[in-house]
């Protein structure tokens, strides 16, 4: 069972970056020294719709990275990959439509989607929001989506759907539970805490 990285980008502005130069890539190289890939969550574009793109690009240099940059519109789709991104995560709290996720399939299929959860599914979109997992589930594969990542709440239906469907999932968890999602058929997790694995042989 893989684990994937979290990490977080936050705090440009216009005078200052939020990272010295090269501060990036020295991260993404000591990840990648135990660690496949690395997510990369950019908040600066999820919450401000400003992503630092070329920030992230230090990373994608030294470590294959799944970027989510708060992708609203299709087109914002190629931003996300010229960054050297291995993989562009769509988020349905940010996306503003289905009919956009489409649109981003006819300009590449390096995407995962990202499901967020609170009280129900997250969306603008009514085509989204609210909905069960297995409707949207099905859905999202006649899209093309062949990856989709969950919160825990989501873990059993998103692991019942995938039997079904055939998708790659990922689960956002801790790294104590690795074990735990590896057995219900969960592909690999996306942990914060996955410091206590860089000591591991």
């Amino acid at each position: 069972m893989k684990t994937v990285p979290y990490v977080e980008l936050k705090g440009r502005t216009l005078l200052k970056a939020a990272y010295a130069k090269g501060e990036l890539s020295e991260l993404g190289s000591k990840l990648s020294d135990k660690f496949e890939k690395v997510y990369v969550a950019d908040l600066d574009g999820l919450e401000r719709n400003k992503p630092q793109l070329d920030v992230v690009q230090e990373m994608c240099d030294e470590i294959p990275t799944l970027y989510e940059g708060g992708m609203r519109f299709a087109s914002s789709v190629i931003d996300m990959l010229i960054t050297g991104a291995e993989k562009a995560v769509v988020s349905s709290a940010t996306l503003v439509s289905l009919e956009d996720l489409r649109g981003a399939f006819k300009l590449s299929d390096n995407i995962i989607f990202k499901v967020d959860f609170r009280d129900g599914i997250l969306s603008f979109d009514p085509q989204i929001a609210g909905r069960a997992f297995p409707s949207l589930a099905k859905d999202l594969k006649e899209i093309g989506v062949a990856e989709l990542i969950v919160p825990p709440e989501l873990a059993s239906e998103a692991i019942d759907a995938k039997k079904k469907l055939g998708f790659s999932l990922g689960v956002f968890a801790s790294v104590r539970e690795r074990s735990r999602y590896e057995s219900l058929g969960a592909d690999y997790i996306v942990s914060e805490d996955y410091g206590r694995l860089v000591g591991d042989d």
